[in-house]
């Protein structure tokens, strides 16, 4: 039973790295899906070879979407060089599940004069660092043609029903403001519906997508650390295009184990011990294994790799919208 129990414990680590990690990934699968249907182009943070000149005075005025249609792209430094999300049109939980923003239909579109609001859930995977933003940070809009570049000016908390944070400022003129809502941070689902944090922002630039990146997102890319970081999600991006991340993942930590499994069997199984019969897990797991302790040490940990990606593949995702215990639920993801 001990190691029946520690395998439940494993697999419960697993699903934990699934709800900071792990679902992050596969939702840049959908968020990719839904910019490649729209159109919208990924363009890449890492090349900080063309930096577009910021211009001032009134942009463009953006084309009103449908709702559920991909605006762009919101790119937010402070939460890492590589980390943005899609954004599109509406607040709705079918717009908010797919891991992105969603902006109120009914305020500006990025750029506008006026307060261009946002929502987003607070999972690790969004907005979940949201708190972290401080006066001057940069939260930067690609659109199919443009950038926008607002600053950060402050934040606070505030009531569920104080809808007038999203509302055009008294006062405002032809003032061009952001502002982000998204739930306060807890694990208490009454705690975490009890109030929203709100970032409020001011446009200080936009540019054209076509004349590069806006120095904002070219910021510090140029350390060895950040850029494998963006390399590596580069990657992860082009591979998303096609298939969820984890399900790759999986596959390849699968293919490796049997392959590399499968010759070991064929050189060393002949001297293989007959064993006692167990019905531990682990111990199953390690017997599969054939061949000198450091090659079966290097087979368990690919066999076990394979089982995190796959739990993260399918049995988390399932565990989260069937059983609450092991849900995301409204405590992380109420916006």
């Amino acid at each position: 039973m001990s190691g029946l129990s520690l395998t439940l414990a494993i697999l419960c680590v697993f699903h934990v790295g699934w709800v900071w990690w792990g679902d992050a990934f596969d939702g840049i699968h959908t968020q990719q899906t839904l910019a490649v249907r729209h159109g919208v182009k990924d363009v890449d943070a890492g090349d900080a070879t063309r930096i577009a000149e910021p211009r001032g005075g009134d942009p463009p005025a953006e084309t009103e979407p449908g709702h559920g249609a991909v605006i762009g792209w919101m790119w937010i430094p402070r939460f890492g060089h590589d980390w943005k999300r899609a954004i599109q049109e509406g607040t709705g939980t079918d717009v908010l599940a797919n891991q992105g923003i969603g902006h109120y239909g009914h305020t500006p579109m990025p750029g506008g004069k006026g307060n261009s609001a946002y929502a987003g859930h607070r999972t690790p995977g969004d907005l979940g660092a949201a708190d972290t933003l401080r006066p001057g940070d940069p939260i930067v809009i690609q659109t199919a043609r443009h950038w926008y570049v607002y600053k950060v000016q402050s934040s606070w908390m505030t009531t569920p029903d104080d809808v007038a944070v999203v509302a055009d400022q008294p006062g405002q003129g032809d003032t061009r403001s952001i502002t982000l809502t998204t739930c306060k941070w807890s694990l208490d689902e009454a705690d975490s519906l009890s109030a929203r944090l709100i970032i409020r922002g001011r446009l200080e630039s936009w540019s054209d997508v076509g004349d590069g990146i806006p120095a904002e997102l070219a910021d510090g890319t140029s350390r060895p650390a950040v850029r494998a970081r963006m390399a590596a999600s580069r990657v992860i991006r082009r591979i998303s295009v096609r298939m969820p991340v984890s399900r790759v993942l999986a596959a390849a930590a699968g293919g490796a184990w049997l392959l590399l499994a499968g010759l070991a069997w064929l050189i060393w199984h002949g001297g293989r011990p007959r064993r006692e019969p167990t019905w531990n897990p682990l111990t199953l797991a390690w017997r599969l294994q054939t061949g000198p302790v450091p090659l079966r040490i290097i087979l368990f940990i690919l066999f076990w790799t394979m089982i995190l990606f796959a739990e993260w593949a399918w049995l988390s995702p399932w565990l989260d919208a069937t059983i609450p215990l092991f849900s995301t639920g409204p405590s992380l993801t109420g916006a």
